[in-house]
């Protein structure tokens, strides 16, 4: 960076000019005016300050084009590569520590880049052209200024292991308790209903405690570094104007070399302080993105293996072959054998824990297996792109989450290159147009974080929506149609007739509509299948699908028996979550 050191470099040597000419006035008669030789160093001293302010102002314009730019393009980076980790990574890292991570980090290498720009290299080249000088003059005076900066550097750098260690301990802790309030603030609608609001106001407080101590540590180390650098500072720049004092009272140097060296010493007193400055902050930058990268840039735990090619979807059909899987030493899947035949329709049911949730996550492949595989048409899905893996399913959730976006939007993401006439004959489809056009900006309303601002059965049917716009050749239904009224779900019913025409389907149900409508149902208990038929044949049968079966109230099957299952992302029975 050439125009740095032109533009840092200007000062020292202009006080190293502006001291020769006080040495030519010394000896002048005022009578005869301004010496020729003294106007020539004036001139390349002004012409030496005007380079470096001109360096300067090419710096800043330069700056003005590329930074903004290299902000967005870490951030979108970084967002990429974090929104390629597994679920289960997501499951187990708070949703709003990772986005302050992820928003912060690119301030963060920006802020780097002008510390280290204009405050180390900046002290480090000034402290250099100062020695250079110093020892031009007399050896005596650069060592003496070699002794001050080390007298303020050496500590400062002995102490950089443990302030980097606790500002590492402060970032990861500050990053919990931003994760913990966006998790109080997602989940406001718990507080208040169980009214805990003093319970949480507690668990803040404890970990703002620990954030606060943490952040006290690293300032008592920061402030004991700052006294020591004050006090050799003052040292500094007293001794070297009294070294100056002294060495032309006995004519050792010139009173012009006096006054550079006493002017450049009061100054590097300011330089070095920068110096010390930036290289705090640089620690405690480069804390807060270490921390961020231990967290984000670990390796994908799911990737595509190389030369994956994209999935061919002929007809749909799956197999599941010796099936293992289990988290944490938790079997889930022990040697899972099935077969789902092209355009079969089948139901999963089974009591809490039975891996009903987890049947379709691999399919996903949001886990890997531990043993076996799983095919469409013959192709082990670790074998393809993870993308064209997923595009090939549509998948309608019990619980949908929505982005806060508009409507429009929310249900062009089942394709995103739909046109608006697809979309709305889509949501047609799924009888959401009704209850859309009712609102004030119609397919432009917002719908709030995750779609809070609709209803239940509101978000399904925009989900509905999604997955007819899809038209992937399999679909998942996750209790597809349990937050509506009975009329509503007659009407979608039929919807749902008509998407699964031609379609492989997986439906996880426990509903008398929903089952009764599959070719095929399969009864999954710890992992393995323990039935699997037609409805009338699993009765007849007498064994888990019929014990499940007579506990049903009003079409549905007792929440206790067929509701919960282990989570992969903390391998414990969760009670009452279906699937």
């Amino acid at each position: 960076m050439l125009q740095d050191i032109v533009h840092f470099t200007r000062y020292p040597i202009a006080f190293i000019l502006l001291g020769k000419i006080i040495d030519i006035l010394k000896d002048a008669n005022p009578a005869d005016g301004l010496p020729a030789a003294a106007w020539s160093i004036l001139g390349l001293m002004m012409l030496v300050l005007a380079v470096g302010e001109f360096a300067h102002i090419w710096t800043a314009h330069t700056i003005l084009h590329w930074k903004p730019k290299l902000r967005t393009v870490i951030r979108g980076d970084f967002l990429s590569y974090t929104m390629g980790h597994s679920h289960a990574y997501f499951q187990d890292n708070f949703a709003g520590a990772l986005a302050r991570k992820v928003s912060e980090v690119a301030e963060s290498a920006l802020r780097l880049h002008d510390i280290i720009r204009f405050q180390i290299w900046f002290a480090t080249i000034h402290m250099g052209i100062t020695l250079i000088f110093m020892f031009t003059v007399s050896p005596l005076y650069g060592c003496a200024l070699l002794f001050f900066i080390l007298a303020v550097t050496v500590p400062l750098f002995a102490r950089i292991p443990k302030i980097r260690q606790r500002s590492l301990r402060y970032s990861e802790q500050r990053a919990h308790v931003t994760g913990m309030v966006v998790d109080m603030l997602t989940n406001i609608p718990a507080v208040k209903s169980f009214a805990t609001l003093p319970h949480e106001i507690d668990v803040h407080a404890t970990e703002s405690h620990i954030e606060r101590t943490r952040h006290s540590k690293l300032m008592r180390n920061m402030i004991q570094i700052e006294d020591l650098r004050r006090i050799c500072l003052v040292t500094l720049g007293g001794g070297m104007t009294a070294l100056a004092c002294l060495g032309w009272a006995h004519g050792w140097i010139t009173v012009g070399q006096a006054s550079s060296v006493a002017t450049m010493s009061m100054m590097l007193t300011g330089t070095t302080w920068i110096l010390g400055g930036g290289i705090m902050q640089f620690v405690d930058e480069a804390g807060y993105i270490t921390d961020a990268l231990r967290i984000t840039a670990r390796p994908h735990e799911i990737s595509d293996v190389p030369g994956a090619k994209p999935l061919q979807v002929e007809h749909g059909a799956l197999e599941y072959r010796g099936v293992n899987f289990a988290f944490a030493n938790f079997p889930i899947f022990r040697e899972l054998n099935l077969k789902i035949n092209a355009g079969e329709k089948i139901a999963l049911v089974g009591p809490s824990g039975a891996g009903k949730s987890t049947f379709v996550s691999v399919l996903l492949r949001l886990y890997d297996l531990n043993g076996g595989e799983i095919a469409i048409d013959g192709q082990n899905i670790a074998h393809v792109t993870q993308d064209s893996l997923r595009q090939a399913v549509a998948i309608i959730p019990q619980d949908t989450a929505l982005f806060h976006r508009s409507l429009m939007e929310n249900i062009r993401y089942g394709r995103l290159d739909a046109t608006d006439d697809e979309v709305i004959a889509a949501a047609k489809k799924a009888y959401a147009d009704d209850f859309i056009n009712t609102l004030p900006e119609g397919y432009n309303t917002l719908v709030g974080e995750r779609g809070i601002r609709l209803s239940g059965g509101q978000r399904q049917r925009i989900a509905i929506a999604r997955a007819i716009l899809k038209n992937a050749p399999i679909l998942i239904l996750d209790e597809a149609t349990s937050a509506l009224d009975s009329e509503s779900e007659r009407l979608i019913q039929q919807a749902l007739d008509d998407l699964m025409k031609g379609k492989t389907v997986i439906a996880i149900a426990h509903r008398l509509s929903t089952i009764a409508r599959m070719d095929r149902i399969i009864v999954l208990d710890r992992g393995v299948i323990a039935e699997q038929g037609n409805h009338e044949t699993l009765l007849k049968n007498h064994g888990l699908y019929a014990r499940l079966w007579s506990m049903q109230s009003g079409g549905f099957l007792h929440a206790d028996d067929i509701g919960g299952e282990i989570s992969p992302a903390n391998a414990e029975p969760v009670k009452s979550i279906d699937g």
